[in-house]
């Protein structure tokens, strides 16, 4: 057996095993899905081991024996190996219980497993009951681990407590929702059938998923809890959280940094950001401090949207200023189309922005789910910069890309988030690109990209100095008080996702937006005058979501540089 193949074998082995551990990538190739995961400490011990056995496989190969896409592949097997071990590692310290949390927990599976089922036969209907109550057992899993956290001297933070207390009532009313089934979907089986089926599912319900939330609720909800739980948010405040908290942000960024590292760049940015909005700001007329400016944003009617109808033809205005200009910059587009639609209502409540829903076989156009509650709380100055984040060219010329590119190996295609400072590095990186594109030329525009930038410029500011604990929550919010143009409601719910949420998840954005322009810079040094920039950006696209210590060599292989 050759190399290539030894590796070819690995990854679908890998792949099998991926679509057991998250279904719902294997629900996203348009595969059946016949369970559901618990979420258990077993599972991820065996996951680790599993993943560990597998690249074991690779560890006789020599790397001259590859090519470079087997090379990235192994590079890419290694990185989940260490991943996997490191989650099954802190397992205890996993977020749970709260707004974010809880929003994967319920949209992963009610977007990708139950919603694209599908009801030819009687045997399908039975497949989707059995998934229902693994989906209950998920739930009970969520119960275990916080109740194995508790055992353990963690706790969800008292600032937090109340909101993940509300989340987690409203999944009750959530999954009853998701797991219904429209008559569509059962025309092939016929009313009784679609009778038997809601009365099996009501019962799913009543007899495993609301007890299980209601056992949490209890436990949550009882003064012992909130006694215990740690006045200060970040991940330093729990037990071994310090440890948890450097590993994640190895994870999250997939590149050797530190950090302090991370901090002190964040800070440097926000500085110099800041000085470039000054000079905006005195272009636009205005001499006075930043504070006395945000007053002249809050009161400007032109950046507060009157209703959802308005806020999609905003982002549908500035999608119409990019799309002739994606030929200059791009040779491969994906085949899938876009658009942009509100998020459910039952879960505005819970999260800062929205987020970006990529197409699937069964629905084959991305969106961006936008929140479009308290709209007279939420300032449009960043709308253009976040479309082209979400949608083109970011996250959706990656993303829908990625799973039409069926000469990746499987679990690449499905891979992305494993590699969160790729996805949203690129889709950052992308949004940026309108600087030289000319569609930040004007100034309130210009203002509202720096803006953008300084915001996940102070993530990585925000991020660490909470989770490390170098920082309270009211020392950070003074922070990102001076250095956001958001409201203070948008602050507040930002500060709880980074420090008991998703900690480390938002150094992606900065950290993999800097990646990925400095990949750029070092291709352009190398291959000086004869520099292509659609050959860079199908370097950095074209093998799909990746870590930086795998793409950087792919890059540096594709643009080796040329005499000029």
């Amino acid at each position: 057996m050759t190399a290539s193949q030894v590796v070819s074998d690995v990854a679908d082995e890998f792949w099998r095993c991926q679509s057991r551990w998250q279904p719902n990538l294997h629900a996203q190739a348009g595969l059946p899905v016949e369970h559901l995961p618990k979420g258990s400490h077993e599972e991820a011990s065996s996951r680790a081991s599993q993943a560990r056995g597998l690249v074991g496989r690779l560890d006789a190969l020599e790397s001259g024996e590859l090519g470079g896409d087997d090379e990235d592949t192994v590079r890419f097997l290694r990185h989940f190996a260490e991943v996997y071990a490191g989650e099954a590692d802190h397992f205890w310290l996993t977020p749970a219980g709260t707004p974010y949390q809880n929003l994967v927990q319920l949209l992963v599976y009610a977007d990708s497993v139950f919603a694209p089922h599908q009801f030819g036969a009687m045997s399908d209907l039975d497949n989707y009951l059995g998934l229902a109550a693994d989906f209950g057992g998920r739930v009970e899993g969520l119960g275990e681990l916080l109740q194995g956290q508790q055992e353990r001297g963690i706790f969800i933070p008292r600032p937090a407590l109340s909101g993940a207390i509300a989340s987690i009532s409203g999944l009750k009313t959530s999954a009853a929702t998701s797991l219904a089934v429209d008559d569509v979907r059962l025309a092939e089986l016929g009313p009784k059938v679609k009778g038997l089926l809601a009365q099996r599912i009501e019962a799913v319900v009543d007899h495993q998923i609301a007890p299980a939330i209601d056992k949490i609720l209890g436990l949550l909800d009882s003064p012992a809890y909130a006694e215990a739980a740690p006045d200060g948010v970040g991940l330093s405040r729990q037990p071994g959280g310090e440890e948890a908290y450097r590993f994640l942000v190895r994870r999250e960024t997939s590149m050797d940094t530190t950090p302090e590292d991370l901090h002190r760049l964040g800070v440097e940015q926000c500085r110099e950001l800041s000085e470039r909005m000054h000079e905006v700001r005195s272009a636009l007329g205005y001499h006075g401090s930043e504070a006395e400016f945000r007053d002249v944003l809050r009161g400007r009617r032109a950046l507060f949207a009157q209703s959802v109808q308005e806020v999609e033809k905003r982002y549908l205005g500035y999608l119409s200023r990019i799309e002739p200009l994606i030929g200059d910059y791009f040779s491969v587009l994906p085949k899938a189309p876009y658009g942009v639609a509100r998020l459910s209502e039952d879960v505005e409540a819970g999260v800062t922005f929205g987020y970006y829903e990529a197409p699937t076989r069964i629905e084959p156009m991305g969106r961006y789910r936008y929140n479009g509650s308290n709209l007279s709380e939420r300032s449009l100055l960043t709308a253009g910069p976040l479309i082209y984040h979400e949608l083109i060219p970011g996250h959706h010329f990656h993303l829908a890309r990625q799973f039409e590119s069926v000469e990746l190996p499987d679990f690449r295609r499905y891979a992305a988030e494993l590699c969160g400072a790729f996805a949203e590095g690129w889709a950052e990186y992308a949004s940026g690109l309108g600087w030289e594109m000319g569609l930040y030329d004007d100034p309130w525009d210009a203002y509202g990209r720096l803006a953008h930038e300084r915001f996940t410029a102070a993530r990585l500011v925000i991020d660490t100095a909470l989770n490390c604990g170098w920082w309270t929550y009211d020392e950070a919010l003074s922070f990102m008080r001076a250095n956001t143009t958001e409201s203070e409601t948008q602050l507040k719910s930002e500060l709880l996702r980074y420090a008991t949420d998703l900690p480390g998840q938002a150094l992606g954005y900065r950290a993999g937006f800097l990646g990925i322009s400095r990949l750029r810079a070092d291709a352009e040094r190398r291959c000086r005058t004869q520099f292509d920039i659609r050959e860079f950006h199908e370097a950095v696209l074209g093998g799909g979501a990746m870590p930086f210590t795998v793409l950087e060599p792919r890059v540096s292989r594709r643009l080796p540089g040329r005499p000029s």
